[in-house]
């Protein structure tokens, strides 16, 4: 590999020594450059991530490449390549389909009892019926000093592997535990977010909370029901991804219509499943200005053929697509972060790296190379806030 990725190997073990014995960021600097020219290559910094025995291990690379038959291509005129590898990917996920089978349904939306919280905003828990028989719950958070002669931007915060998960993102905790779980690390989104003056919806993830769970009766399918919701979607031509697509668009097409929203300022975020949400909603719905998925978004697969994803968050045949660069080059123009925790083990650093690079040169390729970041966190699998709000507010002004 050449120099440029030699220098993001370089910068995240920088970065991580730095944090560990407390260096400071002009120390950090230097021990960048010293990295750098003395030619610290991506091979020494890159570890596998695990290791397969063989032939397993060729056979897994071998099938898994993928014909990437929209893999991005500088040589195409950018608007061109996006509008192709937008209108595959949504024939691809099943959403497509969905589209077909669900023309003319129109979403009913019914509206929970306004509370007033001890802060800055409203709380009120509703739903919207997205589909005959499927209502997802959401809470609506709206600043107390909303007005539609000023509307405000807002956040969408789907969220990802946690049955409790849009109360969590709402601040409506269950008990003091729950209260406790949330807050020591930061995973009140939505309630951030309405402080700073965001109408927020935190909706459920199908598949993910409790109130639209698919259940495994006979717990054939691992006693998850994520992977249960996975298996009844692909035998319908569906997937998990397609499904929480449409609800998070059912759930913009609503709000839309609110004249406390700007719909011209409309941000999105979700930690782990949720960031995977976010990434595919944003990657299809241009109406998503700032995309900021959190601890999810990376390649489909390590070079030694580990999925990094939840079963329920895989798109069948997706490397013959293309990969995780090009859902992140579907973005461009407009806003993304990549967020990241130096400890979570749930992702592989140099494979994050990698991915970034590529996608920066995407951007770069779009015109606005500013407009796409890669932030790493100093802890595990969960929101940095100090990360995310100066990037929200940068790309919404």
């Amino acid at each position: 590999m050449g120099g440029n990725m030699n220098k993001f190997f370089s910068t995240f073990y920088v970065r991580r020594f730095a944090r560990t014995f407390n260096i400071s960021s002009l120390l950090i600097g230097v021990f960048s450059y010293l990295l750098f020219y003395q030619g610290l290559s991506a091979q020494d910094a890159a570890q596998p991530f695990v290791t397969y025995p063989n032939p397993i291990g060729d056979y897994l690379k071998r099938i898994q490449q993928g014909n990437q038959a929209h893999a991005f291509d500088p040589s195409l005129r950018f608007e061109k390549w996006q509008k192709k590898a937008r209108r595959a990917l949504i024939k691809l996920t099943g959403l497509k389909k969905m589209e077909m089978e669900l023309t003319g349904f129109m979403p009913k939306v019914k509206l929970g009892e306004t509370k007033k919280t001890e802060d800055s905003f409203t709380r009120s828990l509703c739903s919207i019926e997205t589909e005959p028989g499927i209502f997802v719950p959401f809470y609506l958070l709206v600043p107390t000093d909303a007005e539609p002669a000023k509307p405000r931007p807002l956040l969408l915060c789907p969220h990802g592997h946690d049955k409790l998960g849009l109360h969590s993102y709402a601040g409506a905790f269950k008990d003091e535990k729950h209260k406790r779980k949330v807050l020591e690390k930061e995973g009140d989104i939505g309630v951030q977010a309405a402080r700073r003056g965001f109408v927020v919806i935190a909706p459920a993830t199908r598949g993910l909370a409790e109130e639209v769970l698919v259940p495994d009766p006979k717990g054939r399918h691992g006693n998850r029901p994520c992977r249960a919701q996975l298996i009844h979607c692909l035998l319908a031509g569906r997937t998990p991804i397609a499904e929480r697509v449409w609800d998070m668009q059912r759930l913009l097409n609503w709000a839309e219509k609110n004249p406390l929203i700007d719909r011209t300022r409309i941000a999105m975020t979700g930690n782990s499943g949720g960031g995977v949400v976010t990434a595919y909603t944003a990657a299809i719905d241009t109406r998503i200005r700032v995309a900021i998925p959190s601890c999810s978004f990376t390649s489909v697969m390590s070079t030694e053929g580990f999925i990094f994803h939840c079963d329920c968050c895989l798109v069948p045949k997706l490397r013959d697509w293309g990969d995780w660069k090009e859902l992140g080059g579907l973005v461009a123009p407009r806003h993304l972060l990549i967020v990241h925790g130096l400890d979570d083990s749930l992702h592989h650093p140099p494979t994050v790296e990698k991915l970034a690079s590529n996608i920066g040169k995407i951007f770069q390729a779009a015109g606005v190379p500013n407009h796409f970041k890669l932030a790493w966190g100093n802890s595990g699998h969960r929101f940095y806030p100090n990360l995310m709000w100066p990037f929200f507010e940068k790309g919404l002004r």
